[in-house]
C-alpha cells in the first residue's frame, strides 16, 4: 500500500487515527470544536462504498452547519491510510513530510472485537500502536513536539479484582480476550517510549451512547446483552445481579481525551476515563431498567462462572435451543457483568472538573440510551422525530419509584 499525502498546512498538525469509530467520531468532532489551534490529519481507509475523505466529512456535516460547518472543514484533512502499515503506507519522502509538520498524535484505532484471532488483534492494536508512536518519533526527529496521546481501556486490568489505580499497569492476573490483551500490550508499548517522547494514555471504561440524544453506532458490549434481554431472548442471563457495571457516555470520553491532549500537565501520565465509583451501577439496576422500558420477562439470573457450561455440549441438554444459541453468542460479554473490578478516577475528576467536565450518572440517562435503540430498532432505521415520549416518562417514573435497598447507591 502506498498512500498519497494531501496538501497540508506548515504546522500544527494533529494526527487523529480511528475517526470511523464510535468513540473516534465523536473525537473528532471534539476536536474540532476545543482545540482550535490544530489542523486535524484524520488517518482512515476508504472501504467499498466511498472514499476516505467522503466517509470522514459526512461525519463532520452530520455535527455542523452553516458557517460553523465551513470553518471546521477547513481545519480538516484526510490520509487515506492504514495505521497497520508502516509509515502507514506512505513514501518515505511523503511520510517525512507528514512527521515534518506534526505537533501532536491522537491514536483512537483498534480492534474491539472480543473473539479476535490474537495475532489479528495484535495486528491492528499493537502492531498499529507500534506504527503509529514511529510517527512522533519521527516528529520528534524533524524538531517538533510530536507529542503522543493513546486511548486505551481501563480493561486493561484483565482478570483483576479490586480497584485499579490510574498509574497501575502491570500484573499477572490474565485476560478475559485479546482485546484486553493487546491493548495491556499495547500500553507497555508507549509506557516504554515515554522514555524519550512525550506521551499521554487515557482510559475508557465500557463506552455507551451519548448522554443527551442516545446516539450510538456500536451495538455491541453493554448492548448486545441489553438487545437480547429487550427482545425476550435472555430468558437465562449469566451474570452477577449485585456487579457493578462501569458505564460511561461517549461525549464524556470524547470531551475529556480533546481536553487533556493538549495540558502539559496529562505528559506521563495515565487516566481513568471512568464513571467514578460512585456512579457505578450494578446489573440489577440495568435489568430493572430495561425491564421497565421494554416491558420484557424478567430472565433468570445464573453465575457467569457457568457460561461455559451452557454455551457447551451440556448447555444443548440443559436449556431450549433459541436460550442455548443466545448464551453461546454472547459468550464474549458476560465476563463484564460478574466482575469485582472498580477503577479509581480520582486524579482525572479532579482534572477534568476544572473545565467543567463530569461524567454523569447513566441513572439520569438509562431512559435515553434505550429510547435510541428502541426509535433506531438497534441501529437498523434513522431515528424518528416523534420520540415515544409516554413510555420515556413511564418508565422514568416508575424507576424513580423503585426503592430496593440492594441496589442503592450514594452518588
Amino acid at each position: 500500500m502506498v498512500s498519497k499525502l494531501p496538501q497540508l498546512p506548515e504546522k500544527d498538525l494533529c494526527i487523529l487515527t480511528g475517526a470511523t469509530g464510535a468513540l473516534g467520531q465523536e473525537l473528532l468532532c471534539q476536536m474540532l470544536e476545543r482545540q482550535p489551534n490544530f489542523h486535524i490529519v484524520v488517518v482512515s481507509r476508504a472501504n467499498k462504498e466511498t472514499t476516505a475523505e467522503r466517509r470522514i466529512t459526512s461525519i463532520v456535516r452530520r455535527h455542523f452547519t452553516g458557517e460553523d460547518l465551513e470553518k471546521k472543514l477547513s481545519r480538516l484533512s484526510v490520509l487515506d491510510g492504514d495505521v497497520t502499515f508502516p509509515r502507514l503506507g506512505l513514501s518515505s519522502e511523503d511520510w517525512y513530510d507528514l512527521a515534518s509538520r506534526t505537533k501532536q498524535v491522537l491514536h483512537c484505532a483498534a480492534g474491539v472485537r472480543f473473539d479476535q484471532p490474537l495475532s489479528d488483534a495484535r495486528r491492528i492494536n499493537l502492531e498499529g500502536t507500534s506504527h503509529v508512536l514511529d510517527l512522533s518519533r519521527a516528529a520528534r526527529k524533524a524538531g517538533n513536539e510530536g507529542r503522543f496521546n493513546y486511548i486505551s481501556t481501563s480493561y486493561v486490568a484483565g482478570k483483576r479484582s479490586g480497584v485499579a489505580y490510574e498509574d497501575e499497569l502491570q500484573h499477572k492476573a490474565g485476560f478475559h480476550n485479546t482485546y484486553e490483551q493487546t491493548k495491556y500490550e499495547a500500553e507497555l508499548l508507549v509506557r516504554a517510549a515515554m522514555n524519550d517522547l512525550p506521551a499521554s494514555i487515557m482510559r475508557p471504561s465500557i463506552i455507551v451512547g451519548d448522554s443527551r440524544t442516545g446516539e450510538t453506532i456500536n451495538y455491541k458490549a453493554f448492548y448486545w446483552p441489553l438487545r437480547a434481554y429487550a427482545n425476550n431472548q435472555m430468558r437465562v442471563m449469566p451474570a452477577n445481579k449485585h456487579c457493578r457495571v462501569d458505564l460511561v457516555p461517549v461525549d464524556y470520553v470524547a470531551s475529556g481525551a480533546a481536553y487533556m491532549c493538549n495540558l502539559p500537565q496529562t505528559i506521563g501520565n495515565t487516566y481513568h476515563l471512568t464513571a467514578g465509583r460512585a456512579n457505578l451501577v450494578t446489573v440489577r439496576e440495568v435489568a430493572k431498567a430495561a425491564l421497565s422500558y421494554f416491558n420484557v420477562k424478567k430472565p433468570i439470573v445464573v453465575d457467569p462462572r457457568l457460561v461455559n457450561l451452557l454455551s457447551g455440549p451440556a448447555g444443548k441438554f440443559l436449556l431450549d435451543e433459541r436460550t442455548y444459541k443466545t448464551i453461546k453468542l454472547g459468550s464474549p460479554y458476560y465476563p463484564y457483568l460478574g466482575m469485582r473490578l472498580e477503577f479509581d478516577n480520582t486524579k482525572t475528576a479532579t482534572l477534568l472538573k476544572e473545565a467543567g467536565i463530569e461524567a454523569p450518572s447513566v441513572r439520569d440517562y438509562f431512559t435515553t440510551l434505550f429510547q435510541y435503540c428502541a426509535e433506531t430498532d438497534w441501529g437498523k432505521k434513522p431515528r424518528q422525530v416523534q420520540a415515544a415520549k409516554n413510555r420515556s416518562e413511564k418508565a422514568s417514573a416508575e424507576l424513580s419509584a423503585t426503592t430496593d435497598p440492594v441496589v442503592t447507591i450514594k452518588a
